[in-house]
């Protein structure tokens, strides 16, 4: 099979991409002997005739005595299968006429014990289904950065397929084994690596990665402080405020202080002037955020190295680096190739991105990469026999799904570099397009700097993605302050809320803590993250609706205005307009209408 081992730089039809994924997986004869045998087995297979002699030869090398056992316990099963389909043709009656009943099964009506008796798999099916439905829409939901929408009809054949298999049974599926291995390898190219001294796992996500690179970091940081007879008390590991969660639970699952350091006031991101300050030699390592989860903004990787370069000349102290680029380490490479935050930086020692948000695969798969095999400390490693073959395991978790490495695999020789850049691009510069509309409609700050030319003052075209501050394709906002002197009264959750009700999922929290004190007005942000799915025909919906949502509120406020200076019964009957207004989109009759007609009696 022609194929490399690196991405290809031309997207490759998804039809041959399946066709060769499952040529590998059915016909690779590169393994073991026992995989050989197999395919030859199926390729020619044996006649009956074949069949039944081998019977026969295997039969007459049994001793009667065992054949008397094996017969014994055969009638036994036997016995029990007749008493099972005697019960099943008895009670069959009633189980057709209760399924009646089921036809409207809620699933609350399931309750939260195992019952007794179980449903039918269709009656079960179908309330869990319709339950499901209430479920917000993937498509819609602009607050995850996991991927939502890029399955198609070839990668999604291969997913059921092998459904089943365990990433952890390296001996038993050799062939995914080798996706796997070829994934990492083309990872470690894309991050400027050496394959042949780099190493690393697919893990259940980011956070697992996390867990993975900081415990290598502490155990590294162990090991120096033994030999030179110091304590391993106290470590401690430095990352911005706008960290992902995922960073300080590695700070409090394994009893490093994490030294947390604010976020300046214009990106939102880590205030690399704190950075020297916050270094002693029990710092074990620093995390590096390549995609802010507050603002999709870039920490800077290289002026991160060189600041950790003047602490070791200084202050005598060798601090390494791990990027954290859950979504940067797949949009970095393919938009900003020359920007320099993976392996080329000497301190960067490891790295983690997540398969299932920008490189595109179902949710539950993340990478873990070390530069050297040298940084992996050998304590962190296990021997495994017990599968059928010596394994070496490193990863927290043992099973997980072999799936999305198959996923991961299929998009890469799908899509090669050109198509993922292109589905970046796109992002990239709907991000853009929809940063410069919220400014222009007067009602909104744009916190995010994915729109922000790198050279004040000038106007480049949305895709040219080299003229803007390095960035995910993430649109973070806010009331401007011109706003909200004006309408004091709206609070900027409520967007949240209303666009909910139309579909859309758009969080409001709060900002990471900041050098300098901001504003209570500006505390907290709205964001959107512009995925590959959500299209312009979708963007344009998105648009409309934010618009629509601000006029029903301004329209409701200037309502509630006009009540101070009315009755207090005018003062309900303006309210409860108010409230209908919202419900309805803001019927401009409704707003208009006289509120002396209404009878408000056994409303609801």
């Amino acid at each position: 099979m022609n194929m490399h081992i690196v991405a290809p730089y031309k997207q490759i039809p998804a039809a041959c991409c399946y066709l060769t994924a499952v040529h590998i997986i059915h016909t690779s004869s590169i393994y073991t002997a026992s995989v050989f045998t197999s395919l030859l087995f199926f390729s020619n297979p044996p006649s009956p005739m074949t069949l039944s002699n081998n019977t026969k030869r295997r039969e007459s090398s049994i001793t009667p005595e065992q054949q008397q056992l094996i017969e014994k316990y055969l009638e036994k099963k036997n016995v029990h299968h007749q008493k099972k389909l005697q019960h099943v043709t008895h009670t069959s009656t009633n189980v057709n006429l209760s399924s009646i009943k089921w036809k409207s099964l809620r699933l609350e009506d399931c309750g939260v014990s195992i019952p007794e008796s179980g449903l039918p798999a269709k009656i079960a099916y179908e309330s869990i289904h319709d339950s499901l439905n209430l479920d917000g829409n993937p498509t819609l939901n602009l607050a995850s950065f996991v991927n939502t929408g890029y399955i198609n009809d070839y990668s999604e054949p291969l997913i059921h397929e092998n459904l089943v298999k365990n990433l952890a049974d390296n001996d038993e599926y050799p062939v995914m084994l080798e996706l796997h291995e070829r994934c990492l390898q083309m990872l470690t190219e894309l991050w400027n690596g050496d394959s042949k001294k780099s190493i690393g796992s697919a893990t259940t996500g980011s956070s697992e990665a996390i867990m993975l690179g900081g415990l290598a970091m502490k155990k590294n940081w162990q090991t120096k402080r033994r030999a030179a007879g110091k304590s391993t008390e106290k470590p401690n590991i430095i990352m911005a405020s706008c960290c992902q969660v995922a960073l300080e639970k590695f700070a409090r699952y394994f009893e490093v202080d994490a030294r947390i350091i604010s976020c300046d006031n214009n990106d939102y991101i880590l205030d690399y002037d704190l950075i020297y300050d916050a270094c002693d030699e029990n710092t074990i390592g620093i995390f590096v955020i390549l995609g802010s989860t507050y603002t999709g903004a870039f920490e800077d990787v290289a002026l991160v190295n060189e600041i950790l370069d003047r602490v070791e000349r200084e202050k005598g102290f060798d601090i390494p680096i791990h990027v954290d680029g859950a979504s940067g380490a797949f949009v970095a490479p393919f938009i900003y190739p020359d920007l320099e935050w993976d392996f080329r930086v000497p301190r960067v020692k490891s790295i983690n991105t997540s398969g299932h948000k920008f490189g595109l695969v179902t949710a539950g798969l993340g990478w873990i990469i070390f530069k050297d095999k040298e940084w992996l400390p050998k304590d962190l490693v296990f021997e495994l026999r017990y599968l059928g073959g010596l394994e070496y395991s490193f990863t927290l978790n043992f099973s997980r799904p072999g799936h999305q490495v198959i996923h991961q695999y299929f998009n890469f020789v799908a899509l090669g570099r050109n198509g993922y850049s292109s589905i970046f691009d796109t992002c990239l510069t709907n991000a853009r397009l929809l940063s410069s509309f919220l400014e222009e409609t007067k009602y909104f700050k744009v916190v995010s700097n994915v729109h922000r030319p790198v050279e004040a003052g000038t106007t480049p075209h949305a895709d040219d993605h080299l003229a803007f501050h390095p960035s995910l394709p993430v649109v973070s906002f806010q009331f401007n302050e011109e706003f909200s002197k004006k309408y004091p009264e709206i609070p900027q959750s409520i967007i949240s809320t209303l666009m909910r009700n139309k579909g859309w999922i758009i969080p409001n929290y709060p900002l990471p803590s900041t050098t300098h004190p901001v504003k209570e007005d500006e505390r907290e942000i709205l964001r959107v993250v512009v995925r590959y799915n959500l299209t312009l025909e979708l963007l344009q919906k998105l648009m409309s609706d934010i618009v629509s949502t601000l006029t029903v509120l301004t329209n409701s406020c200037k309502l509630i205005r006009e009540s101070l200076n009315n009755d207090a019964l005018e003062d309900t009957d303006i309210i409860y307009d108010m409230l209908l207004s919202i419900a309805l989109d803001g019927s401009e009759n409704l707003v208009k209408s006289s509120i002396k007609d209404h009878k408000h009696a056994g409303a609801c």
